[in-house]
């Protein structure tokens, strides 16, 4: 081999490691990776202008893409790629030198062998950073605002190019997330993902936070979504997401009412919504597709459904049932939980190693009776009804089966109203009650010798482990209702740990008081005296009478 020709075969060996060492210059954010064709795709450029193109999948909506051309490339008929410039930028000459109009990497950024020869390149962090300072807009090829769909870059000549983003959640606090990529004769139409632009996020809500027993709420699951997992070469397309709901026994009679998709991920305007079909929740789960598989790929490819932070909206209906814990002070918890399935190379996707959750409250309280006599004593033998309000239980204590606060005393009957009875010592308890209703109490048998209730009375149900300020104090009750503390307004507040039971003993209850009966006039007493005397008095006036007739007539 000549001088010459061991020349030429050194350049194109040099040529080729370089060309080695654009595949590892990839930054934070995006990655070289297989590429996936969306439902749409956002174009920027003129063909004309050049034979290659950039596609970023996985953009993030309204982020703002630039792409700056580093260094010029030429291509021969084989795809060898050599990189040429005039100059070096300045900031980056510590990592790459000109040699006869081309580009060889530094010493900063090659790797060796134990010979010396270069065998490769890295991506130096001192890199990263110096390509961050050298992007501007002063050498910006071309930018576009990213509408959430796929985003292609074309007509772009050969080159190694620089690509920033303003998303900045996923690189270095306050830095912007960024890449350097190639476009090469062999691969000239360059695939990205933009990693991590939308992080997946599952919220719940619920219409009513303080509920009764028989109530039927109506809970809310929104989701961001991503169209890819993951980062680096690790990126992953997203096939389908499964949503899981814990739907506790305190709730029946589950149904999802609605399923939508909002394209752009707010929700405020429902232009952009596509309205899925209603399916159930299937052992708790319901699995909604994210992806269609191309036809006819080998290997399997997919086609993203929805532009990237699309976000899922269901709401389902439940009905509150006696299993509801009472004055909990952590009250009925219920948890939905976002699972990515992502394309692993099969027709069957797999769950990613990371699941998205949020979780929602409702509360129910209780409401308590006490029947007393007008100087405080208790009373037994009482019964009352509530109108709407359904209960089981027996003798002072009852638990909540339903409550339907449209039924008044008027239309009230046996069927929607249960006649309760206070126990022996005047009570009754009535857990699984809004604290914001309002009860009308109708007594139905008062006790033997006390006469009953001409009105209803109101009873509202206690808030309990919370406080209650009233005008002048504070009160503190504890999970069963009872009262733990008043603080007068102005004082110190303390502490006080107790764990009471029985809620009737202390409780803010209603107090209802019956009157002892009013006696009638009755034959007792002076027995049939009244009558002798009424008959003597009868006997001396006719006497009268009949003394007076005889002297007339005479």
């Amino acid at each position: 081999m000549t001088k010459y020709n061991r020349s030429l075969y050194r350049k194109g060996r040099q040529m080729k490691l370089f060309k080695k060492m654009i595949t590892f210059v990839l930054v934070a954010i995006m990655t070289v990776a297989m590429g996936a064709t969306s439902v749409s795709a956002q174009t920027v450029g003129d063909e004309t202008a050049g034979t290659g193109k950039i596609t970023i999948n996985n953009p993030a909506r309204g982020e703002t893409y630039k792409v700056h051309k580093l260094f010029d490339a030429t291509v021969d008929e084989k795809g060898n790629i050599a990189y040429t410039a005039t100059a070096i930028p300045e900031g980056l000459g510590n990592f790459f030198e000109i040699k006869n109009g081309y580009v060889y990497p530094k010493d900063a950024i090659a790797t060796k062998d134990e010979d010396g020869k270069i065998t490769g390149t890295k991506m130096t962090d001192e890199l990263k950073a110096a390509l961050e300072n050298w992007a501007t807009d002063s050498n910006k090829t071309a930018e576009a605002e990213s509408d959430g769909s796929e985003l292609v870059f074309r007509g772009l000549p050969y080159g190694y190019y620089v690509m920033t983003t303003t998303h900045k959640s996923d690189a270095a606090e306050g830095q912007e997330a960024k890449a350097a990529i190639s476009v090469t004769s062999t691969n000239p139409d360059a695939n990205i993902v933009d990693k991590n632009t939308t992080t997946p996020t599952a919220s719940k809500s619920v219409d009513d936070h303080d509920v009764y027993i028989g109530e039927t709420v109506t809970y809310t699951l929104e989701f961001a979504t991503t169209n890819w997992m993951g980062q680096g070469t690790g990126a992953k397309q997203v096939i389908k997401y499964e949503i899981k709901d814990t739907l506790p026994n305190y709730l029946s009679d589950i149904n999802v009412t609605s399923i939508k998709v909002d394209a752009d991920g707010n929700t405020e305007t429902t232009n952009d919504q596509t309205t899925l079909t209603t399916t159930q929740f299937a052992n708790k789960k319901i699995d909604i597709a994210w992806a269609d598989e191309i036809a006819d790929s080998d290997p399997t490819k997919y086609q993203s459904k929805y532009n990237n932070g699309a976000k899922i909206i269901i709401t389902y209906t439940a009905k509150v049932t006696a299993q509801a814990n009472v004055g909990d002070a952590d009250g009925n918890r219920n948890e939905v939980t976002l699972t990515p399935y992502v394309d692993n190379g099969t027709s069957s996707p797999e769950p990613w190693n990371e699941t998205f959750k949020d979780d929602e409250t409702i509360k129910t309280y209780g409401a308590a009776i006490h029947k007393v006599d007008d100087k405080g004593n208790n009373l037994k033998g009482a019964k009352f009804k509530i109108p709407g309000l359904t209960v089981t239980g027996t003798k002072g204590q009852y638990t909540v089966s339903n409550y339907d606060n449209t039924i008044t005393l008027e239309n009230s009957t046996d069927e929607n109203s249960t006649e309760m009875e206070v126990d022996d010592e005047g009570y009754i308890y009535i857990p699984g009650l809004a604290s914001d209703v309002t009860l009308s109490v109708t007594e139905t048998v008062a006790p033997k010798g006390y006469n009953k209730l001409t009105a209803p009375e109101t009873l509202t149900p206690i808030k309990m482990s919370e406080t209650t300020t009233y005008s002048t104090k504070t009160v503190y009750y504890d999970a069963d209702g009872k009262v733990v503390h008043e603080e007068t307004t102005g004082g110190t507040s303390k502490e006080i740990s107790a764990n009471f039971t029985d809620l009737k003993k202390e409780a803010n209850v209603l107090r209802i008081e019956n009157k002892k009966g009013v006696e009638l006039p009755s034959t007792g007493g002076i027995g049939t005296t009244i009558f002798y005397v009424l008959g003597g008095l009868l006997a001396v006036g006719a006497g009268i009478v009949l003394v007076a007739r005889r002297k007339a007539s005479e």
